[in-house]
């Protein structure tokens, strides 16, 4: 009875940042496809190939970004899509204990007949349904846009090869013909489930560690501080084990290299909608199973839980200011 009115309670209290977050979300990954449909696939693959080089940097080999699902696939890689879902889980950990420290409240609660696993529990249980809520509207406002987008194709012109010299020579004189087709004939929504829960593990730990390094301080905004810390460092070794062959030993010490939303994609292209559940096959340019990295991600949250349960049990909480 206890837990489920503070989890009421939690609820009511993050509502406006997840409809912020939510309706985000969906409206990107909606506009996102839709902005898909507006670029000639053979134009975006001319544009995309003076720019070779750099494709060690890209989260996608280009030749998949050549096929409509890799280009609807890279909304999980967008900047605002990981953004959002980064707010919502340091929003939502970092005031499980230094939130309420400071606020004054915890004091209040913990007077009553609440357990502190109950506490922890309660916040959990608000943060990962909202966390998974927002990660289905990611997928929900994909679905939404491919089944609402149609895309201008371009049909091939007949032509024959002159021997010997490799030239192609057109047959017809007319401009090649436009066609309209539905974006849904081309792009099977179910392809993205394995990198939806690819983007739930990776907000699952992020919010594992701003509820663990909460348990630990008082003040939210040193515990929101230290999270994004953590974050940047990440970023800046996951960059540079990309940008230099000397440096791709830091890729193994970041989380960042087990988030591969677009490497599922491709394994569903190549190997079928069971691809990306298999544990028989290795990902390519990988050391596991694709399952297996998601999971580590799970798990490493999962940790950062059980040790805030433990210091929150064990912790001397101060007395609020």
């Amino acid at each position: 009875m206890i837990s489920r009115v503070l989890i009421r309670k939690y609820m009511g209290q993050s509502a406006l940042l997840f409809y912020a977050c939510g309706i985000a979300l969906f409206a990107f990954a909606w506009v996102r496809v839709w902005v898909v449909s507006l670029l000639d696939m053979g134009q975006f693959r001319t544009i995309l190939e003076q720019f070779r080089e750099f494709e060690k940097f890209a989260p996608i080999d280009f030749d998949a970004l050549f096929t409509y699902p890799g280009r609807v696939g890279m909304t999980y890689d967008e900047p605002i899509v990981i953004l959002c879902v980064v707010v919502w889980c340091v929003a939502r950990g970092s005031d499980v204990v230094s939130g309420e420290l400071g606020r004054g409240t915890l004091e209040m609660l913990l007077a009553q007949p609440i357990k502190r696993s109950t506490l922890l529990f309660s916040h959990a249980t608000v943060s990962i349904g909202g966390l998974a809520l927002l990660c289905l509207l990611v997928w929900a406002g994909i679905g939404i846009g491919v089944y609402a987008t149609t895309v201008r194709e371009t049909v091939e012109q007949p032509s024959f090869q002159i021997p010997f010299f490799n030239v192609d020579v057109p047959l017809a004189v007319e401009s090649p013909e436009k066609l309209e087709v539905p974006l849904r004939d081309r792009v099977d929504v179910r392809t993205y489930a394995a990198s939806t829960v690819a983007l739930f593990s990776l907000g699952f730990f992020v919010l594992g560690l701003s509820t663990m390094l909460s348990s630990l301080d008082r003040y939210r905004w040193r515990t929101v501080g230290a999270v994004v810390a953590v974050y940047i460092l990440q970023l800046v070794m996951y960059g540079l084990g990309k940008a230099a062959e000397s440096l791709d030993w830091l890729l193994s010490f970041t989380f960042f290299s087990c988030y591969k939303p677009q490497k599922m994609t491709s394994i569903v292209t190549d190997r079928g909608l069971g691809g990306p559940w298999s544990f028989t096959e290795t990902l390519p340019e990988g050391m596991f199973a694709p399952p297996v990295y998601p999971l580590i991600l799970i798990a490493f949250g999962v940790l950062f839980f059980a040790i805030a349960h433990r210091i929150l049990r064990t912790r001397d909480l101060p007395a609020p200011l």
